[in-house]
């Protein structure tokens, strides 16, 4: 073989793994970045009790029933960082993350939180944003660490030392792919990772099933196809409990309280009775008893 066309198939190889190890690296360092949600007023299809509409936050704009108070919330925990999140004004569809909306019946309150612009941020990722979100915000960073659905584990604090995961096909890798970084901008990236690969399935392997009488706020309701989270709980001198329930879907929406449609009334809260069976609706996803979870042993 001729020099020149050593030297030519030599260069064709080094332009190949450049180009490989770019197109690794731009695989393994998302970008996320916030999507322009449109805000819209919505037709509102049945008067929702217990709803105060100038309250400017989940304790303020959703009051509880008569009788009912709501369970005490220590300072810094995720119940008091839950009922302080600012809502987005009443009656509004749901802003979906690629600017359009949707006027849904079970849309009670409306969280005011940033979606990505790829559309990622569905059931399983709404709830890892809010509970990575606080963790964060409180200086937590040794919890927010999360399973990809093949049981992988994505760490926030690996990543922000520039560590990174390549994944292809259901198998994934760390890999030193990147400088240290500790900035907001990089925690949102590392979010968009997660929300790449972890779902329902992820949630599950890292939470354990509890009896319905043990539910408190943090902790969800999980099957193989939906997830929805306790946002608020509230008790009577009975010692009955009530419950709201948050959550987003596909296409990915902002996380909302979900409303309980009766035959005659709506409703922000869950009695203990609606789900103290062995199967029950929340919104229009169905669940049974096996699917009440706490994750990572709660909050």
């Amino acid at each position: 073989m001729s020099s020149k066309k050593k030297t030519a198939r030599i260069a064709v190889l080094i332009i190949l793994i450049i180009a490989a190890l770019v197109a690794v690296y731009i695989r393994t360092n998302p970008k996320w970045k916030a999507a322009e949600l449109t805000i819209e007023p919505a037709h509102r299809f049945y008067e929702i009790h217990d709803l105060d509409p100038n309250g400017t936050t989940l304790e303020t704009r959703i009051t509880p029933p008569d009788g009912f108070e709501r369970v005490p919330a220590e300072k810094g925990s995720f119940a008091e960082y839950l009922r302080n999140y600012p809502l987005y004004q009443d009656g509004i569809e749901l802003p979906v993350f690629d600017g359009s909306t949707i006027n849904s019946p079970y849309s009670a309150a409306v969280f005011d939180i940033s979606l990505g612009d790829e559309g990622y941020q569905q059931c399983a990722d709404s709830v890892i944003r809010l509970y990575s979100d606080y963790f964060y915000e409180t200086k937590q960073f040794d919890r927010i660490s999360f399973q990809f659905s093949n049981g992988d584990v994505c760490d926030y604090n690996r990543w922000r030392k520039g560590k990174r995961m390549f994944v292809l096909g259901g198998i994934s890798c760390e890999l030193p792919l990147a400088f240290p970084d500790d900035s907001e901008q990089q925690y949102r990236n590392y979010l968009k990772e997660v929300m790449r690969y972890a779902g329902t399935l992820s949630l599950q392997k890292e939470s354990e099933v509890i009896p319905q009488d043990e539910l408190q706020i943090g902790d969800i309701i999980c099957n193989d196809v939906h997830v929805v989270m306790v946002i608020d709980e509230a008790v009577n001198e009975k010692g009955e409990k009530c419950y709201l329930f948050g959550q987003s879907f596909i296409p990915a929406v902002c996380f909302h309280v979900i409303a309980k449609i009766g035959e005659r009334e709506t409703f922000a809260w869950y009695t203990q009775e609606d789900i103290d069976k062995d199967s029950f609706v929340i919104g229009t996803f169905a669940f049974n008893k096996g699917d009440i979870r706490r994750w990572k042993g709660g909050f």
